[in-house]
């Protein structure tokens, strides 16, 4: 008996049939399946009554071949099959693809991220970059009061005008294909912009203020007078081991470190309230210490003096590379670097024994330097505009604060520089040592500004009239 032929020719199997009818839409569409395609449901009866002309073409040509076979066998049941072939083409009539082809978007980045904004002060934009077409962008939770996303860029912009600490925001950059996220920061600080008059326990030459193990601490010249405070608002005088010519001190190593005037007179305590007297190497005009890479470094005026110390106790004399009135001394970005008053003169040392002589942008009365967010930024007294920054200490760039103004001390903290004049209730802040913004301080007589604890804390010269921000 002859073996039964199957129809290979028009006929498969149903499932196949379904396959096929379904690919006759994107034929008669002039597309093909794609990855990451969106296939949306519309009607589509026009091409469902295409696909079912094909099936009644092919069963009649079903029924012909049968007809010309051999009486010995069955044939392919061509009614059945175009029932099925029928069936497929009726779905066709609710799904077919109608959308656009594309991918979802990717890598979206923001550089500046953990970002601190100043209330009040319009932000520079942060515009992401993102890989992909973007139709719709969204942050959870909702930002700052003031701030706005962009619908198809994620750009952030506007002036945050809420004062909030460093919250976490998932920003997500999606299309109809799908979507990506990333994670930011942002914090809004009044740091610098608002100022209230805070009280010292007496009027005298406050010179220098630090913050360290949780207290502010500052030191008067000529006196024995210290002051101590948690929040630099509320002050406790303290007292100094002698009455001497105080001008800096400066925190680090679980211990305070202060520094006086013509004398080898030094003092360490590990609270700002108890005090022992210590001795530096030789009696130079001490004029500023600093801590930073395990080691205190103080500098001195119209000399080449310099020292080192790992705790405060122990001193060694080390050589600055001229005689210079060294101001003031920080240690940011694995350097330590001390600036010259009334010259153009700098130096820089990995660990405050070895200096190398570096200049400046130009010769001024520079009083202070800080370093922060990856930057050196100094200061001018004098009535001046002056300010410069660096990335290293060796190349420096000259920059202008907002007025002509005695500007007598730099700081950073929460992301903001904070420079303070004498003489007036100048103040200004940057958020980079380039652009600053004119700020007013509650006080004429700041001399010197520290930041910790999330505040602002500026000592005067010669009265008790402080201030703190926020």
């Amino acid at each position: 008996m002859m073996k039964e032929k199957k129809n290979w020719k028009f006929w498969v199997n149903i499932s196949l049939q379904l396959s096929f009818a379904m690919g006759l839409v994107y034929y008669f569409l002039g597309s093909s399946f794609t990855p990451n395609v969106v296939h949306a449901q519309t009607s589509n009866t026009g091409v469902a009554a295409a696909a079912l002309a094909v099936c009644t073409s092919k069963r009649e040509e079903c029924r012909v071949s049968n007809a010309n076979r051999d009486n010995c066998h069955n044939g392919t049941d061509c009614d059945g099959n175009y029932n099925s072939c029928a069936l497929a083409a009726g779905l066709l009539a609710t799904t077919t693809s109608t959308s656009t082809t594309g991918t979802a978007p990717s890598a979206l980045t923001y550089s500046g991220s953990p970002y601190s904004f100043l209330q009040g002060t319009a932000i520079t934009t942060a515009t992401p970059t993102v890989t992909g077409t973007v139709t719709a962008c969204a942050a959870s939770p909702t930002l700052p009061t003031g701030l706005i996303i962009a619908a198809t860029t994620c750009a952030i912009s506007g002036t945050p005008s809420v004062w909030q600490s460093a919250t976490n925001y998932t920003i997500t950059a999606s299309n109809s294909v799908g979507s990506t996220t990333t994670s930011i920061s942002i914090a809004v600080t009044s740091n610098g912009v608002s100022w209230t008059a805070r009280t010292l326990p007496s009027s005298t030459n406050w010179q220098s203020v630090t913050y360290g193990n949780g207290v502010f601490v500052t030191l008067a010249f000529l006196t024995n007078s210290a002051a101590t405070s948690p929040d630099g608002i509320t002050w406790t005088a303290r007292t100094l081991p002698s009455s001497t010519n105080w001008r800096s001190v400066t925190y680090g190593n679980g211990v305070f470190v202060a520094v006086s005037q013509g004398t080898t007179i030094a003092a360490t305590s590990p609270d700002g309230i108890t005090w022992t007297a210590r001795t530096l190497p030789s009696s130079a005009n001490w004029y500023a210490v600093t801590y930073g890479n395990g080691v205190f470094v103080a500098v001195s005026q119209g000399a080449n003096n310099a020292a080192t110390s790992p705790d405060g106790i122990t001193w060694t004399a080390r050589t600055l590379p001229s005689s210079t009135n060294w101001q003031s001394v920080t240690y940011g970005n694995n350097v330590f670097v001390t600036l010259g008053y009334n010259s153009n003169s700098a130096a820089t040392s990995p660990d405050g024994i070895t200096w190398t002589a570096r200049t400046l942008s130009t010769s001024a009365f520079w009083n202070s330097v800080t370093f922060g967010n990856g930057v050196f930024v100094a200061v001018v007294s004098g009535g001046s505009t002056i300010a410069a920054t660096s990335p290293d200490g060796t190349t420096w760039t000259s920059r202008t604060l907002p007025s002509s103004s005695n500007w007598f001390s730099v700081a950073f903290g929460n992301g903001v520089f904070v420079a303070i004049a004498n003489g007036t209730t100048a103040a200004a802040t940057s958020f980079d040592g380039i652009t600053w913004t004119a700020r007013t301080l509650a006080t004429s007589d700041g001399i010197s500004i520290t930041y910790g604890n999330g505040i602002f804390a500026v000592t005067p010269g010669s009265t008790n009239s402080g201030a703190s921000s926020p």
